[in-house]
């Protein structure tokens, strides 16, 4: 017959063994438990950004002249250089197609009063500065700045004059009668291009814009 201590060891490692047991059952419980409710846990929708192609651009442009960073702008009246200028490339099919009119080589003349057979002692009351320009933004008809199409496939050239002394005395102001005073007045002449407004969905639209044709000596009379 085995001793007494003998088997109160036998009797201690079997309740160590079903503490064991049960302690591990338990976990085992617990785990499936848990485990329908991680895996019913929906997953985080993410919203993707569209992609650049399907993205519709929106301007919010200032109508003040505002032109870019130019030492030197080339005119009173129209931005050669803009800031943040848009990207045309999503309006190219409707530039080839409806407007392909505005984008030519052919510049018409502005003066309507060509300067022809002008004599070498002739001499004009005021000075003006005659150029080419492709402007990106300009003065429209109701003296508001729009942007103007003019990238490097579509351009759009216009011929201007203007004063270089504006609303100053014209030349040989002493010859003139005392009750009138000689002034270098800017006059415009009226042209359709094809523009971008300034708010709203990106898009290309027809508005008239004032160009400078000539400078023009008027007499004012003296109050």
């Amino acid at each position: 017959m085995p001793p007494m201590w003998f088997k109160m060891i036998k009797v201690l490692v079997l309740l160590f063994a079903l503490f064991t047991t049960g302690t591990n059952a338990q976990a085992q419980v617990q785990q499936q438990q848990q485990q329908p409710q991680q895996q019913s846990t929906p997953a985080p929708h993410i919203r993707r950004p569209p992609s650049d192609s399907s993205e519709k651009r929106y301007l919010n442009v200032s109508n003040s002249s505002q032109c870019g960073d130019e030492p030197n702008q080339e005119s009173k009246s129209f931005c050669t250089q803009v800031d943040n200028y848009p990207d045309l490339s999503a309006l190219k099919q409707k530039l080839a197609g409806k407007f392909a009119r505005f984008f030519n080589d052919e510049l018409q003349p502005q003066d309507v009063s060509a300067r022809v057979g002008t004599a070498d002692d002739e001499v004009f009351l005021c000075r003006t500065n005659r150029r080419i320009l492709y402007p990106k933004k300009g003065l429209k008809a109701d003296n508001s700045w729009q942007l103007i199409v003019n990238d490097e496939e579509f351009k759009q050239g216009i011929q201007i004059e203007e004063c270089e002394e504006k609303d100053l005395p014209c030349g040989y102001a002493e010859n003139f009668p005392q009750r009138y005073k000689p002034v270098c007045r800017q006059h415009f002449v009226m042209r359709n291009l094809a523009s971008i407004p300034n708010s709203g969905q990106l898009d290309v639209v027809q508005d008239v814009f004032k160009i400078p044709s000539c400078c023009k000596c008027v007499l004012v009379k003296n109050l």
